[in-house]
């Protein structure tokens, strides 16, 4: 394998899944939620979720980038909005990319791709939860989310504000 590619991803990915969860969690929001909490995180407990998100059972779908050697650098995933009072049809549920993948394309490849997921599957609108002081927040809005509402949520016993960004019209992304 001598290029970066992006594919659907399989029960075979569910450790290298686990690991870019993990990975991003501890580089992403370090400063963002408390230390003790990044600290205390456990790849079992990632390969357990994943486990479960991969289950025939699910229905979110999840695309894995992988790098030139065969391993996972990024995913998203992604199904039916888990949010009903919006009216919004979809929602990308997780997109994260270790250090080496970002900036790089691949997060708005796997946008993109998911886009074209939920565009087949009939939605016509998505939505995304993101903290506020992540830094994709800007790319999120690059990508064309638009502010919907906030919330706070508790990570680890302290309050994070999170926000929600929508697509109300997937049609005209692409």
């Amino acid at each position: 394998m001598s290029k970066w590619t992006i594919r659907e991803a399989e029960t075979k990915d569910i450790h290298g899944l686990a690991q870019v969860h993990l990975n991003s969690w501890l580089t992403t929001y370090r400063g963002i939620v408390p230390d003790t909490y990044l600290d205390n995180m456990k790849l079992e407990s990632r390969i357990e979720l994943w486990t479960r998100v991969l289950d025939p059972s699910n229905k979110s779908m999840t695309f894995v980038l992988e790098n030139p050697s065969g391993e996972i650098a990024g995913f998203i995933n992604g199904g039916a909005s888990r949010e009903k009072g919006f009216d919004i049809e979809a929602e990308v549920y997780s997109l994260y990319l270790l250090k080496e993948a970002q900036g790089k394309g691949y997060g708005r490849e796997l946008m993109n791709r998911m886009i074209g997921y939920f565009r087949e599957q009939g939605y016509r609108s998505m939505l995304v939860w993101v903290l506020e002081d992540n830094p994709a927040l800007q790319f999120y809005q690059k990508m064309g989310g638009r502010f919907l509402t906030r919330e706070l949520l508790e990570i680890g016993g302290e309050h994070v504000k999170d926000l929600c960004l929508e697509w109300r019209n997937l049609e005209e992304l692409f």
